[in-house]
């Protein structure tokens, strides 16, 4: 027997109130008249008569009462044992996350897994998300490069529950990996009508190496002009000596040793491997050592090009200004040229000046990117190109003493400006009256006036500053801050930090609705991993398996991305026992002894309920008899 609410069951100390309101009720003194008292002699008379209780039959149905609403509050239950027909459910979890691959681990989970499947237990896997399989699928249930998550199971088997609308027993077949527990216990609550019997894997932590990062340019224009840095950590090791290697589309360009200290971290560079042009899939390899292979292997990719072409449409004034700060800060990664066609360009400068509508706009909508800088031309206008939003107007500021417009709000996590030092002392004379619309704020003057912004424009961009690039309207293209600016605004518009990327298994990629016709997504078996319907709705694409992913879009863009096994699921530690008993109530267990029968948990509150009516029934029928004696 048990108690949901066992809280509640303190409510058994009002016993005492019946009690002490029979002994306080029990005396009567009668006042008498009489003339005086002089003659009458001083006594003590005895009072353990008055002591004795009195009315026990309804003292007792009064205590009856009392216990009998304590308990209804409490919740008591009951655990009973049903057959191969009871109403419970039985489902068998198997974790298939990145740390089930070591030493035979999966292997054990299977053989675990197959008493209670042949009983009729229902199967599912676990390791981001929760997925109900079938008998059959035991057999090839394997290690994923998944992270799991306990809490995430707790939250999926509460739903599963809930949907079933009756009791469930769950066994989990797991490592039960200490990085898989949540930051708070509360998140592993599970429902009145789950019960969890765990079946750990592991009992201690085990050693493991890892390859646990790599960093490395993700575009390079010189094919031997890269520097690769790797990460070897050990989990609960001790010193040893390991063997990295570096590969570079299938083939081992460089080989080097290095020591890594007890549970400890070591970094090892790699200088100037040979890159062809395009995309290269690269990898840092280490010697397999430990029992966990899948993380020794950590991909990534680089992609090498030409200087890429920046179309400039503006005065001449802005254009050495662009020109000679992409040249200090990509150091020839860009190159910019004059051109009313936008073809193959990574993206366009409109430095005051007006664009041929049709063939801009086309651009933006198929995935191309934008830099507009507002001035007189393009306010006569009314419009800004390829936004359309309206310009209202402009503001003035004279240039004489310290008159001018000052910057106000600054959004800190927009990488142009955080790199470009929030265009602190930065001085507008000039600043056009832009109307956001479905734009974006990043910058505005202390006046709260729009100075730079962007917006989406079909599956391409467009940044918005609201006044020049000539150094006429401002003094930003003589400020510090206008080379890392212009150098990260680049990077932002062209796509380029996101030419290669490097995530963790079960990562969603985000894509812009309507660009569906402009991209493809393959995986790493060279499979659509989109259908044309998700595209067109901008589902995002989830990296489920390790290796890379390729994703072409419109524009000329595509993107490698690397999907690598997250690295908590190297250290192979588990949750302590204690949390586990906790987190079971003490149903953690080796084998599958005793599981042929279900545990069914049975409330006794409404008979606990019916009691009390009835005993509420009795009182006031023994209170009344009581009462109707007193009175004659």
């Amino acid at each position: 027997m048990g108690f949901l609410t066992p809280w509640f069951l303190a409510g058994l100390g009002l016993l005492g109130v019946p009690v002490y309101l029979h002994l306080l009720k029990r005396h009567r003194s009668e006042t008498q008249q009489f003339a005086s008292l002089m003659f009458f002699e001083k006594s003590v008379q005895a009072d353990l008569k008055h002591r004795r209780l009195d009315y026990l039959l309804l003292l007792a149905a009064r205590l009856f009462l009392l216990t009998l609403m304590v308990l209804a509050f409490a919740q008591p239950f009951l655990w009973r044992a049903g057959g191969a027909g009871a109403a419970a459910e039985r489902l068998v979890v198997v974790d298939t996350s990145a740390s089930m691959g070591f030493a035979g681990r999966m292997q054990k989970a299977r053989d675990e897994a197959a008493p209670l499947v042949r009983q009729g237990a229902r199967l599912a896997a676990f390791d981001s998300k929760l997925r109900l399989l079938t008998a059959a699928d035991l057999a090839g249930l394997e290690a994923a490069g998944s992270r799991n998550s306990f809490g995430e199971l707790a939250r999926a088997l509460r739903g599963y529950q809930q949907n079933l609308k009756r009791p469930v027993e769950v066994h989990l077949i797991s490592d039960l990996q200490r990085s898989a527990m949540p930051a708070g216990f509360s998140d592993l609550r599970l429902n009145g009508d789950l019960r969890l019997v765990l079946h750990p894997l592991a009992e201690k932590a085990a050693a493991n190496w890892a390859v646990e990062s790599v960093t490395a340019p993700a575009r390079v224009r010189d094919g031997r002009g890269a520097r690769i840095q790797a990460t070897v950590a050990g989990f609960h090791t001790e010193a040893a000596r390991k063997s990295v290697s570096l590969e570079v589309n299938g083939k081992t360009v460089a080989t080097k040793s290095v020591d890594v200290p007890p549970a400890g971290r070591v970094k090892v560079e790699f200088e100037g491997p040979e890159i062809p042009y395009g995309f290269s899939r690269c990898a840092v390899v280490m010697a397999s050592g430990d029992g966990l292979a899948m993380d020794d292997r950590h991909w990534f990719a680089m992609e090498r090009t030409d200087p890429r072409r920046v179309v400039f449409l503006g005065s001449p004034r802005a254009e050495l200004y662009v020109k000679n700060a992409l040249e200090a800060a990509a150091a020839g990664a860009y190159t910019v040229v004059r051109s009313d066609s936008f073809q193959d360009a990574a993206f366009v400068i409109v430095a005051d000046a007006v664009p041929a509508d049709a063939a801009f706009t086309e651009y933006l909508r198929r995935g191309g990117a934008a830099l507009v800088a507002v001035g007189p031309v393009i306010a006569a206008s009314s419009r800004v190109p390829g936004t359309g939003q309206r310009i209202l107007g402009s503001k003035f500021a004279t240039r004489d003493g310290e008159r001018f417009l000052a910057l106000g709000a600054t959004d800190a996590s927009y990488v142009p400006l955080a790199r470009a030092g929030q265009w602190e002392g930065v001085r507008f004379y000039q600043v056009f009256e832009v109307e956001p619309g479905q734009a974006r704020v990043y910058a505005r003057l202390a006046s709260s006036l729009p100075v730079l912004m962007e917006q989406s424009v079909g599956a391409g961009s467009v940044m918005v500053l609201a006044s020049g690039l000539d150094n006429l309207g401002n003094d930003l293209p003589v400020h510090p801050g206008f080379v890392p600016f212009l150098e990260q605004a680049a990077h932002r518009l062209s796509g380029w930090q996101q030419a290669a990327l490097d995530v963790a298994v079960d990562t969603a990629i985000d894509f812009p609705a309507g660009a569906s016709r402009s991209f493809e997504a393959l995986d790493p078996e060279g499979r659509r991993a989109m259908t044309l319907e998700e595209s067109a709705k901008g589902a995002p694409l989830v990296l489920t398996r390790t290796g890379f992913w390729e994703v072409r879009r419109g524009a000329g863009r595509s993107q490698m991305i690397a999907a690598n096994v997250d690295g908590r699921e190297s250290d192979l530690e588990p949750m302590p026992k204690e949390s586990a008993e906790l987190w079971s109530g003490g149903a953690a267990q080796e084998g599958t002894a005793g599981v042929g029968q279900e545990q069914v948990k049975r409330s006794l509150a409404i008979w606990v309920l019916a009691a009390a009516v009835l005993a509420a029934a009795v009182e006031a029928y023994v209170a009344s008899k009581h009462l109707s004696q007193e009175a004659a």
